[in-house]
């Protein structure tokens, strides 16, 4: 095997490793050693001109190739470091002009658009935090919070979206005696009337709104069909017979007295005994 020059400081370790990576080491079949070109298109001293020098030549090679190895890791990383919020930038970039490209189609009529999604009504509960852009109901409106509050609805942290609204009251039939309110229903002759204010006075009257009146007449419907027959009920007992009259005179009544011996409701005889005496002297 040639050997190298023996001025050492001439030698290129970094492209010694190089040339070891492109397979341009020698090796020696014979004795299993390792010799490195130099830039000069020499090899690398033999020093001890044995084992040792195949050694130190392996050594060599091997440090060199950890030191570009960790030179190439060191530089990837400072890469990722400095390229990485440039992708992620990319990234997002790429995003909005996708939502932009949709928006645009939604307008052109090219894509239906997306449906719409409306935030969840909570009701209000007291020891409850509500976070800015919650809307709750409370006291029959609707509030939406303008920061994070545990507050009740009503105040700087709240804005109204709608307020509690007047429903009618029903009283049924009008009472003369009655005490009526604002938004009161009654009804008096087939017709329901409103009240426009507290304590309206009677009704129908310049405080009391028509609010349905009574309708006319309808016309007589057609008759309908016959029903079904009834079940046949059960026979009744037997009418009471009369074996008897009770007569009294003093009060000019007659009593039945049935053959079970009780009696039946008295006959009052006077009006027509005073009737047949008034025909009588009429008559005269």
């Amino acid at each position: 095997m040639p050997h190298a020059p023996t001025d050492l400081a001439a030698i290129d370790p970094v492209r010694g490793a190089r040339e070891v990576q492109r397979g341009a080491v020698m090796h020696n079949d014979y004795d299993d050693s390792v010799s490195v070109p130099t830039p000069e298109g020499g090899w690398l001293l033999k020093l001890f001109d044995d084992w040792r020098d195949d050694a130190l030549c392996k050594t060599l090679v091997h440090v060199i190739a950890i030191a570009i190895d960790g030179s190439r890791e060191e530089t990837a990383e400072a890469l990722a470091r400095r390229l990485g919020p440039q992708v992620e930038r990319i990234a997002a970039l790429e995003l909005a002009v996708a939502k932009l490209t949709g928006a645009v189609d939604v307008l052109r009529g090219a894509q239906p658009p997306p449906p719409a999604k409306f935030p969840t009504i909570k009701v209000w509960r007291e020891d409850t935090i509500y976070y800015e852009g919650d809307i709750v109901t409370f006291a029959g409106g609707t509030f939406q919070a303008t920061k994070d509050t545990p507050r009740a609805p009503g105040g700087l942290d709240w804005v109204c979206l709608a307020k509690p609204g007047s429903a009618l009251t029903p009283r049924g039939t009008y009472d003369q005696n009655g005490d009526y309110c604002f938004l009161d229903v009654a009804m008096i002759g087939g017709s329901s009337f409103i009240a426009l204010k507290d304590r309206p006075g009677p009704c129908p009257g310049d405080d009391w709104q028509l609010l349905a009146s009574r309708g006319s007449r309808g016309d007589r419907g057609l008759k309908g069909e016959r029903g079904l027959t009834g079940l046949k009920g059960e026979r009744g007992q037997a009418a009471p017979a009369i074996k008897s009259w009770y007569v009294n005179q003093k009060a000019y009544t007659i009593t039945p007295v049935y053959v079970d011996d009780t009696t039946g409701p008295p006959l009052e005889l006077r009006p027509l005994f005073e009737q047949f005496l008034n025909e009588v002297g009429a008559s005269e």
